[in-house]
C-alpha cells in the first residue's frame, strides 16, 4: 500500500447520477480525492482532477490523466468503491466522504452502505453523500444541520436502546417517553423534520443509520 498518509479522503463512485454540479460545490478539493472506476467522469465534468483512480475499468475506459492509477482485474473479491475505502483506511484516513454511491443497483448501493460499518470498525468517520441523500452511522451522539429536507433513523443490523432525538418535529416525547427502544426491524422513526437549524440524535446501546434526504 505504500507510505502515503491521508487525513481526509473524498471518494467518488460511479453511480449513474448527474452529480458534477454537486461535486463542484461540495467536494473538499484539499482532501485526497480517489475516483472509483467511472467516478473520474463526474470529477472531470466538475473540473476536478483526482489524485488516484482505483478501477477494473469495466464501466469506463482507462483515461490518460496525470494521476496515479491502480488497476484491478474485473474478477475480484471487492468492488472498486470498497477497494478505494480500504486504500484510504490503510493509509491513515480519519474521515472518508463517499460521493455518488447510491444508484440504480441496489446490491451496489447496499454494499456501499456497508462501507460505513467497515469504516466505523476501523475508527474512521464516514458518510455517503449526494444531492438527494446523506447517510451516517451513529453509535453515540451526533449533531447535524438542516442541509436536507427530511431525516430518518433506523436501527442498523441490531436493536437500539435509549434513542433520543432533539430539535425535530417528532421526538421521544411525541410517544410520551424520555427515550425510545427500537427492535432490529423498526421503521417508526422514518421521515422526520428538523424544526430549527440543527438536530441531535443519540443512542445508548446499538448503532443507528441516520438517513438525511431530499425529494
Amino acid at each position: 500500500m505504500g507510505t502515503k498518509e491521508i487525513k481526509k479522503c473524498s471518494i467518488v463512485a460511479g453511480a449513474p447520477n448527474d452529480c458534477a454540479a454537486f461535486l463542484k460545490e461540495h467536494l473538499d478539493r484539499g482532501s485526497y480525492i480517489i475516483a472509483a472506476d467511472s467516478g473520474y467522469l463526474p470529477l472531470l465534468a466538475a473540473e476536478i482532477l483526482p489524485d488516484l483512480i482505483i478501477a477494473d475499468f469495466d464501466s469506463s475506459e482507462k483515461p490518460d490523466l496525470p494521476c496515479e492509477i491502480i488497476t484491478f482485474p474485473s474478477e475480484k473479491d471487492y468492488t472498486d468503491t470498497f477497494n478505494c475505502v480500504r486504500y484510504a483506511v490503510a493509509h491513515g484516513a480519519k474521515e472518508i466522504l463517499i460521493y455518488n454511491a447510491l444508484g440504480n443497483r441496489f446490491d451496489h448501493s447496499f454494499g456501499n452502505v456497508l462501507c460505513l460499518s467497515y469504516c466505523r470498525a476501523h475508527g474512521v468517520f464516514c458518510q455517503l453523500i449526494d444531492s438527494h441523500n446523506r447517510l451516517t452511522l451513529v453509535d453515540g451522539e451526533y449533531t447535524f444541520y438542516k442541509n436536507y429536507r427530511f431525516f430518518s433513523v433506523f436501527p442498523f443490523l441490531e436493536p437500539c436502546r435509549g434513542v433520543r432525538i432533539t430539535g425535530a418535529k417528532y421526538t421521544a416525547g411525541w410517544y410520551g417517553v424520555d427515550a425510545l427502544d427500537f427492535p432490529r426491524d423498526d421503521q417508526s422513526a422514518l421521515c422526520n423534520e428538523i424544526t430549527g437549524d440543527r438536530c441531535t440524535v443519540s443512542v445508548e446501546q446499538g448503532t443507528l443509520l441516520l438517513a438525511e434526504a431530499n425529494d
